[in-house]
């Protein structure tokens, strides 16, 4: 596409959803223009760890694994609630993973990651998730420098992450294959997918802009022929992309609209309800507007997030032994191993009408930290400013304004759990996920008893990856207006878009594979037009 040539597809932003819908119509011929109001590419799936949920795959020979898409079907179903697009999902999902391979760098791994209810009968306890295998970045050229790159660099993929226990300790690190993939230039994870999407596009003819927000749709006679960007007027022949995310990162929007708290999102400071107000002037249905991908967060190791910074995820705090979560009554409220720990910080304390479970504690004991990073601290590294360290619960408890008397009852009812090897309350490390997640060195993964001091805790803040509410979109991505009838030109895809699998995760990886599939789906149908 040259200067003078006006675009016929324009995709609003750069992360997973985007490039995906830019490619679809980008090889089908069209003039694609891409729009990033940030000066990197990439968006949240950039510093995510880049797994993709693809039930069915094309690769399950490699996998070892037999699946079906009446299983796949079935597994969604049976985890989602609402899911309209759930059959588009599975088809989609099935013909996309080979489709990127044949038009980008891209070469996809089968991985050991489990469903998150793999005991399901549809369920599997591996091999359904994708990742990247390491790409070599030189194919992007000049562009290399302008992908957003994770918090870790990323010269790991997904199952050597597990398998070396890096999301759980630094110790022990691979550092002779980190520093073979830092020499050749090659990237795993979300950094890795986003690098092969691009080159993908770019090499399709695929124009990116940078530091370029769109502001605006531009609508004629209920018809969106384009955007203001910058302020200039950019119209499009055929249609516009919101695949911008959601709107974790807008104060007024999360206490207006979401049905449980957000204080503390996870994913880049980028997400501020963009999609959402366009598609709304342009007559949008909207639903699921109150959930969110929640994920439990920590503060962050300067010693607390400013408002603009995104919290760390946390990992070995609810999956490792050695640990458990309390709210200020001093009583544990969920499976911290879980994968949809974070619902119960939604729950409401009867008696006051307030939050049950804000604040919460994660506790550990000595043992704790002699094996574990403790928010983000490396065993035997020191305090990260935010924590709490006492001899005693008793003094842990009467410093971090806990309940003592509960505190300790709580703790001798969970080590008699963890010594049994069972937790009769709610069940954690019963499941092939939370296995996974755990410490397979250790003699139970999740469980064990915290008897040794000094104690320590650290604030559990409610936060997420990306909110699940936005323009409900049919099977092709086209947007639909309260009528049922598609807003005319208007497209949407991955969190900018009503959520496909909801209201909690039912694997690892389903946020970038329902990005993708609604990109993918959105691209096909601007390059049939």
């Amino acid at each position: 596409m040259t200067a003078r040539e006006s675009p016929e597809v324009i995709v609003v932003g750069s992360g997973g959803a985007a490039l995906t819908a830019a490619l679809r119509a980008a090889r089908a011929g069209r003039r694609v223009v891409v729009l990033e109001r940030s000066d990197l590419v990439g968006g949240s799936t950039a510093a995510s760890s880049g797994y993709v949920w693809a039930p069915n795959h094309h690769l399950l020979g490699q996998a070892g694994i037999s699946d079906s898409r009446e299983d796949a079907l079935a597994y969604c179903n049976a985890t989602s609630i609402g899911g309209a697009l759930l059959e588009t999902f599975v088809d989609e999902i099935r013909e996309l993973m080979p489709w990127v391979e044949a038009h980008s760098p891209i070469d996809w791994k089968p991985m050991d990651y489990p469903d998150t209810f793999a005991e399901l009968p549809s369920g599997r306890r591996s091999g359904r998730h994708l990742e990247v295998r390491p790409l070599q970045v030189s194919v992007l050229g000049s562009w290399t420098e302008k992908v957003r790159k994770p918090a870790n660099p990323p010269y790991l993929t997904g199952d050597e992450v597990f398998a070396h226990r890096v999301h759980l300790t630094p110790v022990g690190l691979p550092m002779e294959l980190i520093g073979a993939r830092h020499g050749a230039g090659e990237w795993c994870g979300g950094a890795g997918l986003i690098a092969g999407l691009l080159a993908g596009c770019l090499d399709a003819g695929v124009q990116v802009r940078l530091s370029a927000r769109a502001e605006q749709l531009l609508v004629e006679d209920g018809r969106v022929l384009g955007v203001s960007v910058n302020g200039e007027q950019l119209r499009a022949e055929h249609g516009v992309v919101l695949a911008c995310g959601g709107f974790e990162w807008d104060e007024n929007m999360r206490g207006e609209l979401l049905s449980s708290p957000l204080t503390h999102p996870a994913s880049p400071p980028l997400h501020e309800g963009d999609a959402l107000r366009m598609a709304a002037t342009a007559g949008a249905r909207l639903a699921h507007l109150a959930e969110t991908w929640a994920w439990p967060t920590l503060p962050a190791a300067a010693g607390g997030t400013t408002h603009r910074d995104p919290s760390p995820l946390c990992m070995g705090e609810r999956m490792a032994p050695h640990s458990l979560w309390v709210n200020r009554r001093g009583r544990r409220f969920t499976n911290e191993s879980s994968h949809n720990c974070a619902l119960a910080f939604a729950d409401i304390d009867s008696a006051s009408g307030g939050w049950a479970n804000i604040p919460a504690w994660a506790i550990v004991d000595a043992q704790f930290r002699e094996r574990y990073s403790f928010a983000g601290m490396p065993p035997g590294k020191g305090d990260h400013p935010a924590a709490v360290t006492a001899a005693t619960l008793e003094e842990l408890a009467a410093r971090c304004g806990i309940d003592t008397a509960e505190l300790s009852s709580t703790v001798e009812r969970f080590n008699a759990a963890a010594h049994e090897g069972a937790d009769p309350d709610y069940g954690r490390g019963e499941t092939a996920y939370e296995h996974y997640m755990g410490d397979a060195e250790a003699a139970h993964p999740n469980l064990g008893a915290l008897t040794t001091g000094p104690y320590s805790a650290i604030p559990i803040q409610p936060g997420a990856v990306g909110t699940k509410g936005g323009p409900v979109t049919d099977s092709s991505g086209r947007v639909l207006d309260y009528n049922d009838q598609p807003v005319p030109g208007l497209y949407a895809a991955g969190n900018a878009a009503a959520r496909i699998f909801g209201p909690g995760v039912n694997a690892g990886g389903a946020t970038i594979a329902s990005a993708l599939v609604l990109g993918s789906r959105s691209g096909r149908q601007l390059a049939d037009l």
